[in-house]
């Protein structure tokens, strides 16, 4: 992800992704609304991936035309994308079709929609802002009724992707912060986005091993020789930006 996407991010700035169709990070006080395990959920059911299993490769269907046919087919999917749409792009989503495409529309717009050009990068910027990582999981059927549950997820029946939980022991994180941090407190920790949230988090651990590094090395107890000086400063860029 590029630096003008990251400053957005931080800035809490929507970053576009389609005519007029904008992305934006959701705060921690929205998350909590929902329940952080139901976002969870959302989040999984966001970020269904084609490759996610051989079953769905051998489909020949796109990771959104997968997503689509499981939201048309499976209320209880729609009703997680649908919270989950409405909540980063600010908007009521819709399920259309037209000769050439099946797609997702807002505010009654059919040009406000996400489809096969810009459903990717509307996961990337999630996995970016979330933080998230998960196992590619492979579906190997053990016996008949699991061969007959492959089949049904192939058709768009149930909930495909499972992720490893990304957000876990969010009260505690965001204790953490809040008692930590010197510009964070209790009273607007929840106005952070999830984005902000995770690049707080990150950074006071930074710092954290910036200052135990230089105490150390003042002390005696770190060879400096064998760290490069150069890289060892708390405002470097984070790993994976």
């Amino acid at each position: 992800m590029n630096d003008a996407i990251e400053l957005k991010l931080l800035a809490n700035l929507p970053i576009p992704i389609g005519m007029e169709l904008y992305f934006t990070a959701p705060t921690l006080k929205q998350i909590i609304s929902m329940g952080d395990h139901h976002y969870d959920r959302i989040i999984s059911t966001l970020l269904i991936n084609k490759d996610s299993s051989e079953d769905m490769s051998a489909s020949g269907l796109s990771s959104f035309e997968i997503f689509y046919v499981n939201c048309d087919a499976n209320p209880e999917y729609w009703e997680l994308a649908r919270l989950g749409l409405k909540a980063h792009l600010q908007m009521e989503p819709r399920l259309g079709e037209s000769r050439n495409e099946v797609f997702i529309y807002f505010d009654d717009n059919p040009e406000l929609k996400l489809n096969n050009h810009n459903f990717e990068y509307f996961q990337s910027l999630i996995i970016y802002s979330h933080h998230v990582s998960f196992d590619k999981e492979e579906y190997k059927p053990a016996n008949d009724k699991a061969k007959a549950l492959i089949e049904k997820l192939q058709e768009g029946k149930n909930e495909i992707l499972r992720k490893k939980e990304q957000i876990y022991s969010l009260a505690s994180k965001i204790s953490g912060i809040a008692w930590k941090s010197n510009a964070v407190n209790i009273f607007n920790v929840f106005d952070m986005t999830i984005f902000q949230f995770h690049d707080a988090l990150n950074r006071l651990e930074q710092v954290d091993n910036y200052l135990f590094t230089i105490q150390g090395i003042y002390a005696g107890n770190v060879d400096s020789k064998k760290i490069n000086l150069s890289h060892l400063h708390w405002s470097r860029k984070l790993k994976g930006d």
